[in-house]
């Protein structure tokens, strides 16, 4: 399938859209950094990881500015239409959904900063069986849709979306575990609500992986296969 990478009379044109492909590519490989060094800081309780990642969230602040910037240049220049401005549009949402991901690897940091910058020995308690489980599923939904969206690759992206649901079925199950653990453990309520916020943040990050799929579908197909899988904010009752 032809695409509005590489098929212009305008050469100029041509350059300004690689060059906005190639800022959403580097933009991602970050983004995937962060979140492979967040899941390390969670696992090995690694403050001063944490804290790095949380000062390079700035980083991938600045990369989003500079890609929207592109955006907006694309737009007031060329007057794109048809599958070009749908590839102008859905690469600007997989910018910002990119930026989210960045946000919620950046919040992860911030929880292993707070459980373990106290020293009372509670949050150390905890298992991480579940969350580093979720956290595996969630950057390999990541790094699939990432490459979905390198290759222009329609099959792959359908095959994240339907992959999504089993990244909710694990947060299901996660939250199951944490709340067994707290009634058998008695264990430190404040903490216990960051694993929780922990899971959520992935179940997150799991979310705007699919919506990146989807945007790339729009991209090649003009079609948004949306709201195909059930929003966790509506499933959150706990219920074996």
């Amino acid at each position: 399938m032809t695409n509005s990478f590489d098929r212009h009379t305008i050469h100029r044109f041509d350059e300004e859209l690689q060059a906005l492909y190639f800022q959403v590519l580097e933009m991602g490989e970050l983004v995937l950094n962060q979140l492979c060094l967040a899941l390390e800081s969670v696992k090995n309780k690694d403050l001063t990881l944490a804290r790095r990642i949380i000062d390079r969230e700035r980083v991938v602040n600045e990369m989003e500015v500079s890609a929207d910037t592109a955006v907006c240049a694309i737009l007031a220049k060329r007057s794109p239409k048809g599958s070009d401005l749908r590839t102008v549009l859905s690469t600007s949402k997989i910018v910002n959904n990119l930026e989210r991901i960045g946000d919620e690897a950046a919040k992860l940091a911030n929880f292993v900063n707070y459980m373990h910058s106290h020293e009372d020995g509670d949050a150390s308690n905890f298992p991480l069986d579940d969350i580093l489980r979720l956290g595996g599923a969630s950057s390999e939904i990541a790094q699939l849709s990432l490459d979905a969206f390198e290759r222009l690759d329609g099959e792959q992206a359908r095959r994240v979306i339907e992959f999504h649901r089993t990244l909710d079925q694990q947060f299901q199950h996660g939250l199951h575990h944490l709340m067994g653990f707290l009634q058998a453990e008695k264990a430190n309520v404040s903490n216990a609500v960051s694993q929780v916020m922990m899971m959520k943040a992935l179940e997150r990050i799991g979310g705007h992986a699919q919506r990146i799929a989807e945007l790339v579908v729009f991209q090649l197909e003009g079609e948004e296969p949306r709201h195909h899988t059930q929003d966790m904010a509506q499933d959150f009752p706990l219920e074996e």
